[in-house]
């Protein structure tokens, strides 16, 4: 989720922007946004989808002195 919060936050502000934004500027910040979020649930996506199909990882035998 660490990584997520940067974009969050730039979401947001998108989102002000847009709410203040004149009428020619409107389609420009909300194709802006629209096209933010669509990258990053694709990613969050791809992300997700990897998890659950990597495997855990092996232990490792330990030696102990």
């Amino acid at each position: 989720m660490k990584r997520e919060w940067p974009f969050l936050v730039l979401e947001v502000l998108l989102l002000l922007v847009l709410l203040q934004s004149n009428a020619p500027e409107v389609w420009f910040w909300f194709i802006a946004l629209l096209v933010l979020l669509t990258w990053r649930s694709l990613a969050l996506r791809q992300r997700l989808q990897l998890r659950a199909t990597a495997e855990p990882p092996a232990a490792t035998p330990t030696t102990e002195a």
